[in-house]
């Protein structure tokens, strides 16, 4: 089949201003690291409002969850198999992995 000979797929529809907001502070917001600071308060009732409506970020947040849980799992099991030497490890790996810098 030819390029030319495709169905046609609509473009994914662009995120919005309030999609680049909530998706910004999304990390923080599932791991629960906005304070409560009146602009962490803002921000966290920005990003909830955003989810109730919009079903791209929702699913996103669900992986972010799911991403959370399995890494906890994972540092837990190697806590557990190391006597507890392991897991200031894994989070240092992860911090370097996802900052691109050592802590």
């Amino acid at each position: 089949m030819r390029y030319s000979d495709r169905p046609h797929r609509p473009a994914a529809p662009s995120a919005t201003s309030e999609c680049l907001t909530a998706r910004h502070h999304l990390h923080a917001y599932v791991d629960g690291e906005l304070d409560y600071s009146d602009d962490a308060q803002t921000i966290r009732e920005t990003v909830a409002q955003h989810l109730v409506q919009c079903e791209r970020c929702t699913r996103l947040e669900r992986q972010l969850r799911a991403m959370r849980r399995a890494l906890h799992a994972i540092g837990t099991r190697t806590d557990d198999r190391a006597g507890g030497r392991m897991r200031d490890e894994f989070r240092a790996r992860m911090h370097t992995l996802l900052t691109g810098r050592a802590s």
